[in-house]
């Protein structure tokens, strides 16, 4: 790899330029969020053979599905550098982007998870143990890794003035962040438990140092970097495929071996040894994502390969839903367990019964997902805006209409007056502009005519609003960056 990466290769693409939508990244989602579902069906059906051999064969499996939550990681760094990178960046814009399509879903399903697992007997309790739950994560255990994401959003822009900087020196960044990451793992898996904390130290670390954004830094480095030589990736991926395969091998059969000497030689507890944050996740996790994505690459080649546009749609679907189906799978996973598992388990083998389960919840959460995606408002639990019914859109092409002509009404004055025309209120912007660009265009051209006799006047032309075009460039690429 490091052949066929130049440390100086970076080159900032136009701000104009569009870039190619990575269909790679709608697998890879899609795996990684059933990868999900996966880890936990195997550690919530434990119950079914409590005998020592079975869990220790059943938290083997487990062990191995912990690259999820790196691999996540990795696609949002890739996805976010690789749309904004070496183009103007409004951080307010990109703040008010994920507070709608990630901030919103995230509070919405920690109330329904406040309701459904914490049961607050009064509304007291229920304000106070939701304000807490989103805070903290824990209405349920997958919420925690978007609180991740929510602090990766707030340092994005740090990281996107940094990157420059870092490309310039590739391996040894590299090698810095695995080092630094290989220390921190150490830290919290074979130091920090031997330490003498007092109550509620120790209560603080053990609820927060695994959704603190830095503990995971070398996945969010690495998919940045990637971003960056992502056409030298790709070949490096197509042109090893053989030695990307046998090092992601390489580092499954590591990482069993590495649990069952800890369970079998050591007579450490399962629960530590199946741990996600110990040392050998850094190696397994980078093996894992290697892999994962030259899969991912390999399966959108071949779907390029015979023009399968019906296969594609069927791909970009599921990346959709990959969001919703990481929100949703709990409350079906539990509905299984508590309906299914009793029902099958007096005859069916606990390796078909986990496997069951793992489809019912899995097609039950893809299922919910796309039904709520295509429904108007309530598809804003999965982060997204859906469809908009025609009285909606009617209203909205009026509604547009009716803004522009108030602006252009107003321009004239807001122009003979100078500073006074940033210091008016903004009009509501709604996200179907779209819709009402043919409507309004007559009243844009007003404003036009009516303001040019004031911007020859005047050396400094009044401030316009934000540029349409780059508005429309961002949602193109919306799910590509990870939207």
């Amino acid at each position: 790899m490091n052949s066929a990466v130049s440390e100086t290769s970076v080159a900032r693409p136009a701000p104009t330029m569009r870039k190619p939508h990575l269909s790679e990244l709608d697998r890879l989602r899609i795996i990684t969020a059933l990868s999900v579902v996966a880890v936990h069906t195997l550690g919530n059906s434990t119950f079914l053979d409590p005998t020592p051999g079975a869990l220790t064969l059943q938290n083997a499996f487990i062990t191995s599905f912990h690259f999820t939550r790196e691999v996540f990681m990795f696609i949002t760094a890739l996805a976010l550098v690789y749309v904004y990178y070496g183009k103007p960046f409004d951080t307010g814009r990109f703040w008010r982007k994920r507070a709608l399509g990630v901030l919103l879903p995230y509070t919405i399903w920690t109330l329904i998870y406040v309701i459904a697992n914490k049961r607050p007997t009064s509304i007291g309790g229920f304000i106070w143990t939701s304000l807490t739950a989103i805070l903290t994560g824990d209405a349920s255990y997958q919420l925690y890794y978007i609180l991740l994401t929510l602090e990766f959003y707030l340092i994005f822009p740090v990281v996107l003035r940094l990157l420059p900087h870092l490309a310039r020196h590739l391996k040894v960044t590299l090698a810095v962040s695995f080092a630094l990451e290989v220390v921190i793992l150490f830290l919290d898996h074979l130091v920090l438990p031997t330490l003498s904390l007092t109550p509620g130290v120790s209560t603080f670390v053990n609820q927060f140092f695994d959704r603190f954004v830095l503990v995971y830094q070398f996945y969010f480095v690495l998919g940045a970097l990637v971003a960056l030589h992502l056409p030298q990736i790709k070949a490096f991926l197509s042109r090893h495929s053989g030695w990307v395969i046998c090092g992601g091998i390489a580092a499954l059969v590591a990482l069993e071996a590495n649990f069952l000497v800890q369970v079998l030689a050591l007579h450490v507890r399962i629960s530590d040894a199946v741990a996600v944050l110990q040392p050998m996740m850094a190696p397994y996790s980078l093996g894992a994502i290697a892999f994962l994505y030259w899969l991912a690459l390999t399966l959108a080649q071949r779907t390029a390969r015979h023009n399968a546009k019906r296969a594609e749609r069927i791909w970009s679907n599921l990346s959709d839903a990959a969001f919703g189906v990481y929100l949703v799978h709990p409350l079906l996973l539990g509905a299984a367990l508590a309906v299914v598992a009793p029902a099958v388990r007096a005859w069916m083998p606990v390796a078909l019964t986990v496997t069951l389960l793992w489809v019912i919840t899995a097609a039950g959460s893809v299922g919910v997902t796309i039904a709520l995606l295509k429904t108007p408002v309530l598809s804003r639990l999965m982060g997204r805006p859906g469809p908009t019914p025609p009285w909606l859109a009617r209203w909205l092409a009026q509604w547009g209409a009716w803004r522009a002509t108030a602006r252009a009404r107003i321009a004239p004055v807001a122009a003979a007056n100078g500073a006074a025309w940033r210091k008016l209120p903004a009009l509501v912007v709604f996200p179907t502009r779209a819709a009402a660009s043919q409507t309004s265009q007559a009243g844009q051209t007003g404003q036009v005519k009516r303001t040019t006799r004031y911007q020859r006047a005047r050396s400094t032309p009044p401030a316009l609003g934000r540029n349409d075009a780059d508005a429309s460039h961002d949602l193109a690429n919306a799910r590509t960056g990870g939207e």
